[in-house]
């Protein structure tokens, strides 16, 4: 007959217990293995005569296969119109994302694109969302306005899901998993491979540099008016 002893029930517990505690250790250093493989790669972009650049578009080719954990999400894109502006007047998305262009104005809009990466309609409407639109293929997208000329704002599409855009300060950081990379650059008031061309980096620690156009920077201030509420 098996007889019941209850300090080998206490040491199986024990040894349970370290199991468990050991097993989380583990997890935790994987972990934090996998936080240290990405650094931060920050950019301060200036044009010729040292002021910030905004909306400056970088994207990072990575020359390796990142890990599914290490690949960002895309946040949810939209391409809005308040006062008569496309607002973000630069917009970055992965292909394949879906952008949806709620209308802010209490007035119609009519947006359209004949760019080649993507040409659409969104016929008169105001005041509410239109469907959404999936844009597939990489590339630039000029967007415009049938009712309000000045209107103009672009979509750049990326293969790559490491990019970034500066703000008004010309800064941008976008999280990298260490590899290599070639960064391209655009921007809607040049010519982006002339004035910033392809160049190779190699990401292994936190990064913070500045690059500088050998252009000036043209700050647009939105012009409307003068052509009434219609």
């Amino acid at each position: 007959m098996l007889s019941f002893n209850p300090n080998l029930c206490g040491t199986w517990m024990k040894y349970k217990t370290l199991f468990t505690a050991l097993l989380l250790m583990a997890c935790s250093t994987t972990a934090l293995g996998q936080d240290e493989q990405t650094a931060t790669f920050s950019i301060t972009l200036n044009d010729s005569d040292g002021g910030p650049v905004d909306n400056g578009v970088f994207i990072f080719e990575p020359q390796f296969e990142p890990d599914a954990h290490q690949m960002p999400q895309q946040e949810p894109a939209v391409m809005n119109q308040i006062d008569k502006q496309f607002e973000p007047h630069v917009l970055v998305v992965k292909a394949g994302t879906k952008v949806t262009f709620p209308n802010a104005d209490n007035l119609f809009h009519h947006v359209y694109s004949f760019s080649p990466t993507k040409q659409f309609e969104l016929k008169l409407y105001k005041e509410f969302t239109a469907e959404p639109l999936r844009f597939e293929s990489a590339g630039i997208v000029d967007i415009g306005c049938n009712i309000h000329d000045w209107m103009l704002g672009y979509i750049v599409v990326s293969d790559s899901p490491y990019f970034g855009k500066t703000d008004n300060e010309g800064q941008s950081s976008i999280s990298l998993p260490y590899g290599e990379y070639i960064v391209r650059f655009w921007h809607p008031q040049v010519e982006g491979e002339k004035a910033l061309p392809p160049q190779s980096i190699s990401v292994t620690a936190d990064t913070q540099i500045i690059w500088a156009l050998d252009t000036n920077i043209i700050e647009d201030d939105g012009f409307d008016s003068g052509f009434g509420d219609y």
